[in-house]
C-alpha cells in the first residue's frame, strides 16, 4: 500500500512539473533604442573645403530580459561632413529571444547662408545709369564651405559674371580683384542681410574699370 502512494504522489509531482514549465512566459518584446541627440541632427559644413569631420551618435539599448544590450547594437549608412545634403543612419539590434528593434536618424548638413540662395528680381544699383530696378541676380549657396555664396550677375555687370561671398552672422564679406569683365575688377566689397524673410541683402562696394574707382551700392530683393 505504501509503494502505491509513493507512486501516485511522484506521478502527480511529475506532472506538476510538466504544468509549470509549460505555463513559462515567451519572451515577444523587442528591445529600446535611445539615440543621443534624437532622431534629427544638423551639423554646418566645415569653413575649409575638406575639413569636415562627423561622430555618429551613440546609442543605448535595453531589453526587458536580457538588460543592456548597448553593446550588439549596429548602425549602417554614411555622413559626410564635407557636402551638403541628408543623410540616413540606421541603428538595429536584437536580444537573445531574436527580438528586433530598429531606430533611423536623419542627418542634414547644412550651409548657413542656404536661405539667400534664390533669384532676386528686383536689383538695384546706384551705379548703373539706366533701368536700375530691370535686373535679377541668382544667388547659390556653396555645398562645401560654410557660409559661402555666388552671386551671378553682381551689380547687374552681367549673367557671365560671378562674384564669390562669405556671410558671417549678418556680415557679407566678398574678396578684393574678382573679375568683372574686361578689366573691371572689385577693390572692395562687404554689407550686411537686412531681411532673412524673405532674404534680402546689400553690398557697398569699390570697382575700377582700370583707370579709375566708383563706390557703388547695390541692393538684392
Amino acid at each position: 500500500m505504501k509503494k502505491q502512494i509513493l507512486a501516485l504522489a511522484s506521478i502527480a509531482l511529475i506532472g506538476g512539473a510538466i504544468t509549470f514549465t509549460s505555463c513559462t512566459k515567451e519572451d515577444t518584446t523587442a528591445p529600446t533604442i535611445t539615440i543621443t541627440g534624437g532622431n534629427a541632427q544638423s551639423q554646418n559644413l566645415p569653413s575649409t573645403a575638406g575639413a569636415g569631420t562627423w561622430t555618429n551618435p551613440t546609442v543605448t539599448a535595453t531589453d526587458d530580459e536580457d538588460g543592456d544590450i548597448s553593446t550588439s547594437v549596429t548602425v549602417s549608412g554614411t555622413v559626410d561632413p564635407n557636402t551638403a545634403g541628408t543623410y540616413t543612419l540606421t541603428y538595429t539590434v536584437s536580444d537573445a529571444a531574436g527580438n528586433s528593434a530598429s531606430e533611423t536618424v536623419t542627418v542634414t548638413i547644412v550651409n548657413t547662408a542656404d536661405f539667400l540662395e534664390t533669384t532676386y528680381t528686383n536689383c538695384h544699383d546706384t551705379c548703373q545709369v539706366t533701368a536700375p530696378f530691370n535686373y535679377t541676380s541668382v544667388v547659390t549657396a556653396s555645398n562645401t564651405v560654410n557660409g559661402n555664396f555666388s552671386i551671378n550677375n553682381f551689380g547687374g555687370f552681367g549673367t557671365s559674371i560671378n562674384i564669390n561671398a562669405s556671410l558671417s552672422g549678418s556680415s557679407i564679406s566678398v574678396g578684393a580683384s574678382q573679375t568683372l569683365g574686361g578689366s573691371a575688377s572689385i577693390v572692395a566689397c562687404s554689407g550686411a542681410v537686412t531681411s532673412t524673410s524673405p532674404a534680402q541683402f546689400g553690398l557697398t562696394y569699390t570697382w575700377t574699370d582700370g583707370t579709375s574707382n566708383e563706390v557703388c551700392i547695390s541692393l538684392y530683393r
